[in-house]
């Protein structure tokens, strides 16, 4: 009994220390571990850490599970020899399932929470060469593993071709940003941005453009008087001129150029104030676009397509907004207060409307924080990411649902008033 009793308070003692490493190698502040090092004269001690610690937790894991079946069968046996009984009961069975429950809450939750939070970058730092060592042992389960999911994967049919080099890097690109954000270095958008910029070469202008019959275009006929009001109504600041059709866009007009003109006597012909526009086919990937642009110095550009027909505009904005998200300055029209009533229990409304707004229009109350302003940001508050369309969040007796999104915001949104009996 003495030797069992010793075997499991050591498996204890080891599935304890086990699942601090495992808890510690997730849980830990890098920069801090970093600043821990060079405090120490110890800077490439942080640098094996950092260089081994997908090891690491490997060699966590094996010894975990080691100490886990150990505990567990060493606390049988003991539990048997306490009672002096070869045979177990119901009794015994429960008394067993109520301390392996205890004594694995102990020291799978409790110990290693504690010691994280108070002294997880010394800990890792006068363990980690146990811990490398110790994953030399885990490569059977580490194969194993992958077997089996070869195994499973080619039988479910859902075998997913190999990462191409670039696909590869942009995910070693994202995981360090990752680290970033956990350790403090990068803000909590950064990664939208990143993975922005990443996927420019995923998308075409014609993704992205003001379509055709969205373009507020002139024809080079129109006289002074009725192109000064056209550019007041439509905040516009670069005009495309057509001559006949839109197909035959002759330049762009600048409105500042146009503003600047009619404050004198003797105005020069709309074709001097012209510029040479930008034409780009509708196929070309966004990098390349924002290179064009930044190359020219221009932020406009007419949109062909394959007929060589005018499919829309793309401004430097619309490939900006692919980056950061949507743009919004002093002349856009404000739609963040767009209301269309389904009927009087139900509303689609803009990701962009103020909270306080719908509340007010729809007579409920949705919860209004310093941290969020508007119908997208108290979802995304909720759930820590950007849904899917279809999406639902449920907040009181409000039922909002996505109608549209894309991966950096959410654009429709509907509003369900549901009542207690429904």
């Amino acid at each position: 009994m003495s030797w069992l009793l010793i075997l499991t308070i050591v498996s204890l003692a080891v599935n304890a220390f086990a699942s601090i490493g495992s808890l510690v190698l997730n849980e830990i502040a890098w920069h801090d571990l970093e600043d821990y090092c060079k405090n120490r004269q110890q800077p490439q001690r942080f640098s094996d850490i950092f260089e081994l610690r997908d090891q690491m937790e490997v060699g966590c894991g094996v010894l975990h599970l080691i100490a886990t079946v150990v505990l567990s069968t060493s606390l049988f046996f003991l539990l048997l020899s306490y009672r002096g009984s070869t045979a177990s009961t119901s009794y015994d069975m429960l008394i067993y399932g109520v301390l392996l429950g205890f004594a694995l809450l102990l020291t799978n939750h409790w110990i290693p929470w504690a010691v994280t939070q108070i002294s997880a970058v010394p800990f890792l730092y006068r363990t980690w060469r146990f811990w490398g060592l110790f994953s030399l042992l885990g490569w059977p389960l580490v194969i194993g593993r992958q077997i089996f999911e070869e195994l499973f994967s080619r039988a479910s049919g859902n075998e997913e071709p190999e990462e191409s080099e670039e696909e590869a890097f942009e995910e070693e690109i994202l995981s360090m940003v990752s680290e970033g954000e956990h350790d403090g270095y990068l803000e909590a958008n950064t990664r939208d941005m990143i993975e922005g910029v990443m996927e420019l070469d995923d998308k075409t202008v014609g993704d992205i453009m003001t379509p055709r019959n969205k373009v507020n275009a002139l024809n080079q006929s129109t006289s002074w008087d009725e192109m000064m009001e056209f550019v007041i109504e439509s905040g516009r600041t670069r005009i495309p001129i057509y001559d006949e059709s839109l197909d035959q866009v002759v330049g762009l007009l600048f409105a500042k150029d146009l503003l600047r003109e009619s404050r004198l006597s003797k105005r020069r012909p709309l074709q001097k104030l012209l510029r040479e526009p930008l034409e780009v086919p509708e196929t070309i990937m966004l990098d390349e676009m924002l290179k064009t642009f930044l190359r020219g110095r221009t932020h406009m550009a007419i949109v062909k397509d394959e007929y060589g027909a005018v499919a829309g505009v793309v401004t430097i904005e619309d490939v900006l907004e692919e980056i950061v998200g949507e743009i919004v300055d002093e002349t856009d029209e404000d739609i963040s207060d767009d209301i269309t009533f389904v009927n009087d229990r139900q509303a689609e409304v803009q990701g962009t409307m103020h909270i306080s707004v719908l509340n007010h229009r729809m007579g409920i109350e949705l919860p209004e924080d310093d941290e969020y302003a508007t119908v997208s940001g108290l979802i995304m508050n909720k759930i820590n990411e950007i849904p899917r369309t279809g999406y639902e969040v449920s907040i009181g007796n409000v039922t909002l649902r996505i109608l549209e999104a894309t991966r950096r915001q959410i654009k429709a949104v509907r509003v369900s008033i549901v009542n207690e009996n429904d």
